[in-house]
């Protein structure tokens, strides 16, 4: 909600990562500043989605693949789940699905237009995702191996690609530091939650549990071998969604990792185009294309959680308290509740819970005086608590400070305050302020 540059400055400086959701979400909101403008935008990328499977899997073994490919992903959990929630994994898979298809007619094409439409979609995987650098750095990997003996001029998109996608390459940096990567003695994961990630997303792209899961997979298996013949640096790419798992295990961090199987989501389409060259494959297609595609629609759901089934901090409109927000006012934590009254906080900061250096960040962004600081908490019916100013920042921080520590209904709260008074205490300490 907030300028453009503003929001560039925060997603790439401040936070790290990809900023092309929050890019897209900021344009939605001159459109229409409402939560729903965020879920229209998973919509919108969910539904694109399935015709670019379609696309890849008829290139990769013929139309029948392509229907079982357009099938898999549009009954997938992970785009049943995420296809309608306001974060950026639909149009990751969605970015995933447009670059494996361009990736595939420029293996096939090998003109320079085809290399630079390949070149950037692939720009865009690390634009809207961190992972996203791990299939376009295989694919380039690939791509180079097969581009051997070919003048070096006619690759001359994917070098403007590769050097346009550095600003990326800091963010990541960025959101790594943040998350002590490199540092510590834990791994990432342990080899148990490593599998789990995987499995977890692969049940979540075709199957779910149970038989279906294990007929799938084994379709997928029979393509990926039929495509290391046939399409190898395909294939290839197909197997990079090995390649987070198996760096769970290596990298070391000082934080509890963030790991989800919704960061492996690119490889839906991927996944989704095996299991339609291995039907082709392995079935009669005439007769097998009806019959995968109703096993698909069909299957048990993949046991993927619905971040909205978590019930804490979510909210609907209706069930959240009236908020309005005027310019220079703060809005704290991040919140659902926020968000669901928009646009009526259009205007204001929202500052993250945590850590106290990021607080401080976003507050720069603020101008004094501080008009109220207002405060979202998790009760059953929500309860927005708000400290009148004016304040300066530092007066608007412990006023906040305050109003929490005050606050009565602390039963049932204990881990939410723990959870938000520490990088309270932090930023004002950084501040030379007291904490209650």
């Amino acid at each position: 909600m907030r300028p453009l540059g503003e929001v560039l400055d925060t997603v790439i400086f401040d936070r790290g990562g990809a900023p092309l959701h929050f890019v897209l979400a900021h344009a939605a909101f001159w459109v229409d500043p409402s939560a729903d403008a965020l879920r229209w935008l998973s919509v919108a990328a969910a539904l694109a989605a399935v015709p670019l499977c379609f696309d890849l899997g008829r290139r990769l073994g013929g139309a029948e693949a392509g229907f079982v490919a357009a099938a898999v992903a549009a009954s997938s959990t992970a785009l049943a789940v995420y296809g309608s929630f306001g974060r950026m994994y639909a149009l990751f898979v969605f970015v995933a699905a447009l670059f494996s298809d361009l990736f595939v007619r420029a293996l096939q094409l090998r003109t320079t237009g085809a290399v630079a439409a390949a070149a950037a979609a692939g720009w865009l995987l690390p634009a809207v995702h961190p992972y996203g650098a791990i299939p376009a750095g295989v694919a380039l990997l690939a791509a180079a191996a097969l581009w051997s003996r070919r003048p070096l001029s006619a690759a001359w998109p994917v070098a403007v690609a590769t050097i346009a996608a550095a600003p990326f390459l800091f963010a990541d940096l960025r959101l790594a530091d943040r998350a002590a990567i490199g540092d510590g003695q834990r791994s990432l994961a342990s080899p148990g939650e490593a599998w789990r990630e995987l499995d977890t997303a692969l049940s979540s792209f075709a199957g779910g549990a149970g038989l279906p899961f294990l007929f799938f997979t084994a379709l997928a298996l029979v393509g990926l071998v039929e495509l290391v013949r046939r399409e190898p640096a395909f294939a290839a790419l197909t197997l990079s969604i090995l390649v987070p798992p198996i760096l769970f295990l290596l990298i070391r961090t000082e934080s509890t990792p963030d790991l989800s199987p919704r960061h492996l989501f690119y490889g839906l389409p991927l996944w989704a185009a095996a299991i339609g060259v291995g039907m082709t494959k392995f079935l009669r297609p005439k007769l097998a294309v009806a019959v995968v595609v109703l096993i698909a629609i069909t299957a048990p759901a993949g046991s993927l959680r619905d971040p909205r089934e978590i019930g804490f901090a979510t909210a609907a409109r209706g069930d959240t308290p009236s908020v309005r927000a005027d310019a220079n006012d703060l809005l704290l934590p991040y919140s659902a509740v926020f968000l669901a009254s928009l646009p009526d906080v259009r205007t204001g900061l929202a500052l993250p819970h945590a850590p106290g250096d990021e607080i401080l960040d976003a507050l720069e962004h603020a101008e004094e005086p501080i008009g109220a600081v207002h405060i979202a908490v998790p009760t059953p019916d929500w309860t927005v608590l708000t400290a009148e100013g004016p304040f300066s920042k530092s007066e608007a921080l412990a006023a906040a400070a305050r109003r929490l520590h005050a606050f009565e209904q602390r039963p049932g709260l204990e881990e939410w305050l723990d959870w938000i008074e520490p990088g309270l205490c932090e930023a004002l300490r950084e501040l030379g302020e007291p904490c209650p």
